[in-house]
């Protein structure tokens, strides 16, 4: 019995020993490429109102979040970054994410953590073989990170997708409004291009195009477009136009005009942020008749933005 007490008490004085030898902190840093643009992500991590569309746990509050159980403090939000700490088992981690853009559009993510141990020197030697399987939560972490920040919705809050223009030939006519164009109005127009089209015994091929411009505050310019199976002549108010058969950034959105704005702006940020050129300015493709759908909230619509590349 004296044998074990006096080989258990020299272990103990072997560990503590180990542990005045330990250093009183761990380093750590991960780096790991999202696929979507630095100021896209930056965009979204600096509004606190949009963690909750990324952040691979819950949201406690405006500066606690929760990963796998463990509540992290968000202690400084920064346009490249946050840093925040966490605290489990009397063992607290800093934690200091940091992006940078690369090349490719892609952002560079990198989090460093900092593990402090006890200054009790035998916790500190249990805490320093426990700190892998800590870290290793962590790089899950930067891992599941990287992976909202490589989902355009998550992102941009839409399903913003490159595709290809699938109409050349159109047949547009636009109207000055001193106020803001009703459905009725607008669908008139619309109409009036139909009929010039079949009129000269054509077909239409796609669901009408709109843009309305707000000139001033007494001012709007509503141009409409219908898309034809072939290159149409002008004729009196209805005019050709070609688009390029290229490339088309597209989304779709179901909802009403301030669902639909907040859409256009989503694919103008995704356009600024992959820094593409266009030739021509968006307009948003009318999927759903608006006059035989009353409910605005259901309106399907997609915004189009034609891009060089």
């Amino acid at each position: 019995m004296k044998r074990f007490v006096f080989v258990l008490v020299f272990i103990v004085i072997i560990v503590v020993g180990i542990g005045f030898f330990l250093p009183s902190q761990k380093t750590f840093s991960t780096t790991v490429n999202a696929s979507l643009p630095f100021d896209g992500i930056s965009r979204v991590m600096v509004n606190k109102g949009q963690w909750q569309n990324w952040w691979p746990g819950n949201i406690l509050n405006d500066s606690t979040v929760v990963f796998k159980e463990t509540p992290i403090s968000i202690n400084l939000i920064l346009l490249n970054g946050f840093k925040g700490s966490a605290t489990e088992k009397n063992l607290t981690t800093d934690l200091d994410l940091q992006c940078i853009t690369t090349y490719n559009a892609e952002t560079a993510m990198t989090l460093n953590t900092v593990i402090h141990f006890s200054s009790n020197p035998l916790t500190k030697v249990f805490q320093y073989l426990g700190a892998a399987s800590r870290q290793k939560k962590y790089e899950e972490l930067l891992t599941q990170l990287k992976e909202a920040f490589s989902d355009v919705k998550k992102v941009y809050g839409f399903d913003i997708q490159m595709g290809k223009v699938p109409n050349s030939a159109y047949i547009s006519t636009k109207n000055n409004f001193d106020y803001y164009p009703s459905n009725e109005e607008i669908y008139k127009m619309i109409d009036e291009i139909r009929t010039y089209i079949l009129s000269a015994n054509s077909k239409v091929m796609n669901d009408p195009i709109l843009n309305i411009v707000k000139e001033n505050d007494h001012s709007y310019m509503a141009m409409v477009a219908l898309a034809a199976d072939r290159e149409l002549p002008a004729k009196g108010k209805f005019m050709p136009k070609n688009m390029m058969l290229g490339n088309i950034v597209v989304a779709q959105v179901i909802g009403g005009p301030a669902t639909i704005e907040k859409c256009r702006q989503a694919v103008q940020f995704y356009v600024n942020d992959f820094r593409k050129i266009s030739p021509a300015i968006a307009f948003e493709r009318m999927i759903t008749n608006r006059l035989t759908e009353k409910d605005s909230s259901r309106w399907v619509t997609s915004i189009n933005y034609p891009v060089f590349q």
